[in-house]
This record gives C-alpha cells, structure tokens and sequence, in this order.
C-alpha cells in the first residue's frame, strides 16, 4: 500500500473520531425532564425552562410536561417559570432526565385568601353527551348528571260503587327534573349531589362521600340501601315508566355507611344505615317527643356463573334488618307502613295501602333476584317478602306478625342496533349497548307484577290487616333516539281486590240495606288501564 493511501486513512480515523467527540459532547450537554404541579402526577405545559441568565435559551414544557434544552456545561441552574407559581432554580450537575415539581404562588388564593397549593389543568369534553371535565391522568374528574323527564297520562275504568265513582284524573306532569355533579378527586376520593325537583318540590336525593379502591368502595351520606335490582337501576335505564309494586318494599335512601366489592362475576354491598336525611317536621318529632333515628343492616349480593360478551347470567339475593325510623311530626312512633301508587304518579291514589302499623318493633326484608341476557334479549324477576313483627303486649291475640310480599316477571327485546350492558360494578343492567355506533333502536316490553298487603289469621278469610293486593299488566315500547334521549309508551291495565281501598277512602264493592256485601265474586275492587308517556332527556 502506497504511502498516501496510509496517510488518507489516518486523516478519515482522525475526522472520525473529533466527530463522533464532537457528537457525544452534545449529548452529553443535553438535560431533559418533565414538570408537575406539587404533589402532583398531573403534568404542567407551557412551563418555560431556560438557562439562569440565557433568555434566549428559554423551552417550552409540551402537553405532557416534558422538555428538553441544551447547556454549555455542567453544573448550570436551570430557571423555571409560569404565572401563578412561584419560580423554581434548579441546579443540575450533569446531563440527566429529571423530575421538576413546580409550587403555586402567592397570587393563587382561594375566595377565603387562602394559599392554593397547586393547580390543575382540566380537559373538557362531552362523553356521549354527558358534561366531563378532567385532568389528563384521571385523577382529578367532574361530570354533571341532569335529567327531565316530561309524562302525561290518561285512565279508563268504570268502578262505581253505591253511586261513589273512583274516578281518576288524566295529566301532565314533570317526572323527574334532576340535578347532579359528581367528582373524583386525588385519584380515590370521590362525591355527588343529587336534587330532584320534580312534582314542583324540591327532595334531596344522593349526598355522600365515598373512597374508591380497584374494585371496591367505601361511601357515607344519603344514598339508597342496596336492595333489588330494579331498585338500584337508576330511573334512566329502567324499562318501563315506573317501577313494578312490589319493589317499594325494598328501602329508600338513607344516611348510612356502605361497603361495596367486586370480581368479573361476584358483587357484594352492605352498610348500616339510619334516619333519612332530618327536615323541620322530623326535627320538630325528635325535640318534642325524643324519638330514636332507628337504623337498620342492608346487604345485597349476586353471582354471574355466565358473564360473556353481550351474554350473562345473573343471581341475586338481599336482605334487610330494622327498626323503626323516626317519622315525621303527626305520624305515629314505633311503626311502618307500605304504600305505593299503582305503578303510575300521575294518579297519585294509593289504592294498597296498609297505614301505619302500630307498636311495631323489627321488620326484616327479603329479596330474590334473577336474570338472564343474551345479545338484545333479557328476562327478570324478582320476589320480594316482608315480615313486621309487632309487640305482643300491646297488639290483640293473632295480629303480632304482618306479612307483605310480591314479584314481578318481565321481558324485552331490542329490536335493532343495541344490545343489552351488564354492569358488574354494580351488578345491573344499565346503558344499552348501540351496535357499530348506530344511533337508534326500538325496545319492547312486557311485565306481570303482584303485589300483597293482606294479613290473615290462621282459618280466617277475611283479613285483619286489610292493606289490599293487586296485579299490573304491562305493555311498553320505547325508541332510544341516542345515548341521551329516549320515547316511552307504556299501557297497563291494574285489577285490585275490594280490600284495596286506599284506607277506607274508595268504595270498592256494592252492599244492600244491612250492609251485606253484594258484590259478585271476583268483581270488587278498582280496576283501570292506564296509557302514560315518556320523553326523558339526561345531559
């Protein structure tokens, strides 16, 4: 090999070399990093980052915090900066990737004059129409949940007794005019707030506080016992109008503490629970008279053998234990009561109805419950059974124990685009699933419920305790339009026996001169079909 040719070599090794030193000097001068609020794991943009003294050497931080900046050599203090938050010099003393956690400063108060101690920046969006603000890792979350349902109904029957006709007013009414917001904060903590003010009132409906773990939860405040499967859908998602008669044996919301917990195909919830949530009346009654919150044990679990896609199985069991609430001021201590309209508020008459049960001491509930869903297709039932037991010394001989219970069958079918969502976070069926994002599907229903309020002693056939029972028929179609609004039209036909009489308020069979029933057998009672619409919006 020619000298020359050795001398081209060396000079491209030495080139090579002061090059690729040339390079890694770069690298080497090369610090990069992300910024975060304190404390936090949200990351902060628009944050500048330059060189102490070097305007011209200023980064921005992009949206997820990160930056990346060239320095002459090390150690250097980087300067970092943004409005509201005080300014942070960090010493770096060679070229790394570092973590910068930024403190707010002292113009960011509170409306007490109270130092913020950091800042978030939230991310708004509409989640299938529902209102959402969050912060880019989650951990910080608000949503609304505001509802309008508008009904109008219209009755027929003809059940006129001794020339007294129980006649039934056809309307229009506001259902249900819901406002809600929900939070999670710091990642677990999570609240809401729920108002009604439907029927032209305005009624407290959840108010609670919860912590939130991987699959499970613990909440305290107001918020319904966990009991029944139709009773915990929320009323957006439950198939027809209103809920069947027997489920108003299952407990309303109350203050109390509650632990949930669930697996793919196991859920579990029960809390202890007190008095609802105290009004001037109830006040009024704990002043004058000293009378007890009461409280009571409620736990409801349920089993998924079958949980597939668009496929589930679902078995359910709950219970009850309590005493007796404090009523409001008027009602009688010590006592409880089952009464419901007949499967539609427009007609506000409650036809079974067993008044207040006197002297009463424990009531203890029971509920079954099953159903299966495939694709678009699902049936359920339930059978719920209540027991009072009452104080033997201050009751006639035989009327120490009240027995109430009832159940209800139902199926539906969406007929196109949607199936069927089991939720087993909660273990119920909630928003229809649409199918390849193809908005609108037709749904049709059909449900049996029955209800029994009647007590009988042993031998009689006449009930001591005359609350009343009574059957629905049910017929509903509904058009999901979206996510957001859905049409209902429900036709129902309800069949009373003659001990549902409202208390003694409706005559419900004919008597002769002496007061002898005359009526024919299996004709007494109220009976009436019902049309009743729907138009719901929830946003």
């Amino acid at each position: 090999m020619k000298k020359s040719n050795y001398k081209f070599m060396l000079l491209g090794i030495i080139l090579a070399f002061l090059f690729s030193s040339n390079v890694y000097s770069q690298e080497e001068n090369i610090v990069t990093g992300k910024v975060f609020p304190a404390g936090m794991i949200t990351p902060m943009r628009d944050v500048k980052v330059q060189i102490k003294g070097n305007d011209a050497s200023a980064v921005l931080t992009d949206g997820n915090g990160s930056f990346k900046i060239e320095v002459p050599s090390f150690p250097i203090d980087l300067v970092f900066s943004k409005e509201t938050y005080q300014t942070n010099v960090v010493t770096v003393k060679k070229a790394s990737d570092i973590i910068v956690y930024m403190n707010a400063g002292e113009m960011a108060k509170n409306d007490y004059g109270q130092k913020v101690g950091m800042r978030v920046r939230l991310n708004t969006e509409s989640r299938d129409g529902i209102l959402m603000l969050s912060s880019t890792d989650n951990r910080f979350r608000y949503w609304f949940d505001n509802r309008v349902y508008f009904d109008g109904a219209v009755y027929f029957g003809d059940n006129e007794y001794q020339g007294e006709d129980n006649a039934i007013g056809n309307g229009v009414n506001i259902r249900r005019m819901r406002f809600a917001m929900k939070t999670i904060i710091w990642g677990h903590w999570g609240g809401e707030i729920d108002f009604d003010f439907g029927n032209n009132g305005v009624d407290i409906k959840d108010a609670y506080i919860r912590y939130i773990g991987r699959n499970w939860q613990i909440k305290a405040g107001n918020f319904r016992e966990p009991m029944s499967i139709e009773t915990m859908t929320t009323s957006r998602y439950i198939t027809f109008l209103e809920r069947p008669y027997s489920t108003e044996q299952s407990p309303s919301r109350h203050l109390g503490i509650d632990y949930k917990v669930w697996t793919n195909h196991f859920f579990f919830e029960g809390g202890l629970f007190s008095s609802v949530i105290a009004n001037d009346l109830i006040r009024d009654q704990n002043k004058k008279q000293g009378t007890n919150a009461g409280w009571s044990v409620t736990a409801r679990t349920a089993w998924a053998p079958i949980k597939k896609d668009r496929m589930v199985l679902h078995l359910g069991i709950s219970g009850s234990y309590r005493t007796p609430k404090i009523p409001e001021l008027g009602d009688p201590i010590n006592s409880f009561r089952y009464g419901e309209n007949a499967e539609t508020e427009i007609n506000r008459k409650k036809y079974i109805d067993t008044d207040w049960i006197e002297h009463s001491k424990t009531k203890t509930i029971l509920g079954l419950e099953a159903a299966y869903a495939v694709k678009n297709f699902r049936v359920q039932g339930e059978y719920i059974q209540t027991r009072i037991y009452r104080d033997t010394d201050k009751v006639p001989e035989g009327e120490d124990k009240v027995k109430l219970g009832g159940f209800y069958v139902m199926g539906s079918w969406l007929i196109n685009n949607a199936d069927y969502y089991y939720n087993m976070g909660d273990a119920e069926f909630s928003q229809i699933d649409f199918r390849n994002n193809q908005k609108g599907a037709f749904e049709v229903a059909l449900r049996y419920s029955y209800m029994n309020a009647n007590t009988f002693k042993q031998d009689e056939v006449i009930p001591w305790m005359k609350g009343g029972s009574g059957e629905v028929f049910t017929a509903g179609v509904s058009y999901y339009f979206n996510y957001n609004v859905k049409m209902m039209l429900n036709y129902s036909y309800a069949n009373h026996d003659r001990w549902a009489d409202g208390k003694g308020k409706y005559k419900t069979y004919n008597v002769d001169s002496e007061g002898q029933d005359i009526t024919p057998t299996g004709q007494g009672g109220i009976d009436f079909s019902t049309i009743q619409a729907r138009i719901l919006i929830a946003f």
